[in-house]
């Protein structure tokens, strides 16, 4: 930095009127006593303009020439006495006096200011910023990066709370554009206002497939992170793949209106799950269910619980009672949690999905019919009461699911279009959902009130993807348990693809008729002596069964063991 010692000539222009007269000393005192009230003594008259009335008054004053910030810049000696309140008729003194210059600096304590000549674009970056920073403008400083950018200075009363929501209007909105971001550094007393474009989403992001999948191993910590797809990133950030993390929390609520894409999640969540050999149990509404005949095979015995509600319930309730029976099983060993067993004894995790959770719930209209009705008016009745009792047991059964059995390795992924109380999904059930999803690119406030603990805190899908028809397909909102809020956008694999995946990793096939709830499993869980199903068409029923029906120690169990021993 040169410096150069020079005599600086400071000049001021006062509005006195027509009738004052420079050579009457007693005018000529008292304007320069209003001077130097603001500005020091030292100013003498200097000439009068009698047409516009203006008496100027000049001072000659010591001045550093330097350079500051890459501009030329001077550096001024104030007069004693300059207060800090004095700044902002200094910083418009010094500005009449030195035309094309701005105070940068204004150090009364030390009887100095700056002042520097800045580009019309620093003047206007520097004014925004020190109004949403809410300082002074020669409080901070301000220069022009290489992109085009900000840097500046951060004054001691900056508080992220107070002032980033301001910066960021600055950043997109009064000096760059949507897209550009602000970064500080607190400690550095730094900051910047940086050029970037909109982040958005490529039109598709396919599920990686890897050609090897350990099984599932409840001691790493990674086994239990699922890739959902991929998350919207900071402004400046590059794109990161959203994960739902199993370990934080194994139970979620998946909602969505009808081709938001909640399907597609569900596919990507149950093919990772199935990759590394977890327990598979799928419970849907029969008009629904074809959406997931194409893992129907990787299922586990009795876990397609999707034909009819009472199959429906009889699968829920073999997923309770195994619940309870690994909970025993933990007691025996000494653990309290399936995460703390041995890796040689663990269970492997239960994996409950069950897709239009409110259909599923929705109690049928029971008829009132007399006395004396005819025998297709009974049967209505008595069909409604049958089929509203079996909802009422899949109902507790989810319910004690969700709230009882993450401690044995039970996960479950409750997905519906509209989750209220009203639908019978209630907010304890909800609580007990840890993960929060949401897809769909122009869900509503009420769509988000449902779903998510603290919709507040959940960002929405910005305008630019939402109105992208390529961007917005299959994008979400996620609040997962123990992470960052985030706007996603879903995997996707046709279903082709993940069951050849699946086949290609070894993951076990079973029959249609092995993953469906044996009529005597069902008999069982609606405390029926025999094994008729109601009138479904569940189709021919084995000689011997080939799969276990129902949890160790029921009826069904016990007739499985007994037709294997004979044939």
């Amino acid at each position: 930095m040169s410096n150069c010692g020079s005599m600086g000539i400071e000049r001021k222009r006062v509005r006195v009127g027509q009738k004052f007269r420079p050579d009457n000393p007693k005018h000529v005192q008292r304007v320069r006593e209003r001077i130097e009230e603001d500005h020091g003594p030292g100013f003498e008259l200097d000439g009068f303009e009698p047409d516009e009335g203006l008496a100027i008054f000049k001072r000659e004053s010591n001045t550093v020439v330097t350079s500051h910030a890459g501009n030329d810049s001077k550096i001024i000696k104030l007069p004693q006495g300059t207060k800090q309140s004095d700044g902002k008729s200094r910083a418009v003194s010094l500005a009449d006096t030195y035309p094309g210059y701005q105070m940068t600096t204004f150090e009364p304590h030390r009887r100095r200011a700056i002042i520097s000549k800045l580009s019309e674009d620093v003047i206007r970056a520097r004014d925004a910023i020190s109004t949403a920073l809410r300082a002074e403008p020669w409080d901070i400083q301000v220069s022009k990066r290489d992109d085009e950018g900000y840097s500046f200075t951060l004054p001691a009363g900056y508080r992220p709370s107070k002032h980033d929501d301001a910066l960021h209007e600055v950043a997109t909105v009064i000096i760059g554009e949507p897209g550009w971001y602000v970064e500080t550094d607190t400690h550095r007393r730094t900051g910047a206002l940086v050029p970037a474009e909109l982040a958005t989403f490529e039109a598709v992001y396919k599920t990686p497939m890897p050609k090897k999948m350990d099984a599932f191993d409840h001691t790493k910590k990674d086994h239990f992170q699922v890739p959902m797809g991929i998350a919207l990133p900071d402004p400046g950030q590059s794109h990161q793949v959203q994960y739902l993390n199993l370990e934080a929390h194994q139970m979620a609520q998946l909602g969505g209106t009808a081709g938001s894409g909640k399907t597609v999640s569900i596919n990507a969540y149950i093919a990772y799950l199935l990759a590394r050999r977890a327990e598979m149990v799928i419970i849907d509404t029969p008009s629904k269910s074809a959406d997931f005949m194409w893992c129907q095979e990787f299922l586990i015995p009795g876990g397609w619980g999707c034909d009819s509600i009472r199959h429906a319930a009889a699968t829920a309730e073999m997923v309770r009672q195994e619940g309870a029976r690994r909970a025993k099983e933990l007691k025996r060993q000494g653990a309290v949690n399936w995460k703390d067993l041995p890796a040689d004894k663990g269970f492997k995790p239960m994996v409950v999905v069950i897709d239009e959770l409110t259909a599923l719930y929705a109690m049928d209209s029971v008829p009132k019919i007399p006395k004396d009705a005819p025998p297709k008016q009974v049967e209505l009745k008595e069909r409604a009461e049958a089929t509203n009792f079996a909802k009422s047991l899949l109902k507790d059964a989810i319910k004690n699911i969700a709230a009882e059995f993450r401690f044995v390795g039970i996960c479950l992924l409750a997905s519906t279009q509209v989750a209220s109380a009203t639908t019978g999904i209630d907010p304890a059930l909800r609580t007990n959902l840890g993960h929060k999803l949401l897809m769909g690119s122009k869900t509503t406030e009420a769509n988000r009130r449902l779903v998510f603990s603290r919709p507040e805190a959940v960002p929405t899908i910005p305008h630019h993807v939402r109105e992208d028809p390529k961007a917005s397909r299959g994008v979400g909102a996620i609040e997962p348990e123990g992470d960052t809020p985030a706007v996603f956008k879903s995997y996707f694999r046709t279903t082709d693809e993940y069951r050849d995946w699946l086949i290609s990793l070894g993951v076990p096939q079973r029959s249609e008729e092995a993953v469906t709830p044996d009529a005597s499993w069902v008999a069982e869980v609606f405390g029926e002596d025999d094994i008729d199903d109601g009138g479904e068409d569940l189709g021919p029923a084995p000689e011997a069964p080939k799969h276990r029906p129902g949890p160790a120690g029921s009826k069904a169990v016990e007739q499985w063991d007994a037709l294997a021993l004979d044939g």
